[in-house]
């Protein structure tokens, strides 16, 4: 047992340096992805056909395609249309993995937000035109902030998610968390030490936003009705 223990303590430094760039890249994708989902979201509820139309064919895209599909056609494929390996150079690598999970969760994101500006009631619209209020504001001011409140439970589902994502990026040999644990593995050969120290990393992650969300929940106060 002790063996067990001293070979993930002798490889726990790198271990954490992977679970660092783990949390990096799942809190950039997640703002990048929130904010495509709320564009996209606005898209999908608008009257204009174009913007509409636009917000349906990303998101049947990007829900429609495996994630490991995606990352590969950003990697591989994209290059060969953009020269985004010479305007990124030498960040490409990591560019491009953001870019294939935020394009993805994002798809997700913009059918929470949706969802969540349709939850509320078109009283709440009226009201506030009939006191002279923009539809700018009107969404900014009062649609919002009402369905943020409901929307944290599946966003923070959709961002649980994107941690878990993040270890597709090891295809790319971006050495979050996952990869990390493949390089030790390949030197230490301890495959049930290590698989066992990144599960635990992952879960501890996963349990503390899960206890965020709790206390969202609780603040905010999310109406039940």
């Amino acid at each position: 047992m002790g063996g067990f223990f001293s070979v993930i303590w002798q490889n726990l430094p790198q271990l954490l340096y992977g679970a660092k760039l783990t949390l990096f890249f799942s809190v950039v994708v997640i703002i990048v992805a929130t904010i495509l989902g709320l564009i996209f979201a606005l898209f999908k509820i608008s009257h204009n056909p174009v913007f509409k139309k636009t917000g349906e064919v990303y998101v049947h895209i990007f829900r429609g395609l495996p994630l490991l599909v995606e990352i590969f056609y950003i990697y591989f494929a994209l290059p060969m249309i953009l020269p985004l390996h010479k305007w990124f150079h030498p960040y490409f690598t990591p560019i491009a993995g953001i870019l294939a999970l935020s394009l993805n969760e994002g798809a997700y994101i913009t059918e929470i937000i949706r969802a969540g500006i349709l939850s509320i009631g078109k009283g709440q619209t009226e009201a506030a035109y009939s006191i002279g209020m923009t539809k700018y504001q009107t969404m900014r001011y009062i649609i919002l902030p009402q369905a943020f409140k409901r929307m944290i439970p599946p966003l923070v589902n959709q961002f649980i998610q994107t941690i878990k994502d993040t270890s597709l990026l090891s295809v790319i040999s971006i050495s979050e968390l996952t990869r990390q644990g493949q390089i030790i593995i390949s030197t230490t050969f301890a495959s049930l030490q290590i698989w066992t120290a990144v599960a635990v990393i992952y879960l501890a992650m996963i349990f503390t936003l899960t206890g965020i969300s709790g206390y969202l929940e609780r603040r905010f106060k999310i109406d039940k009705r």
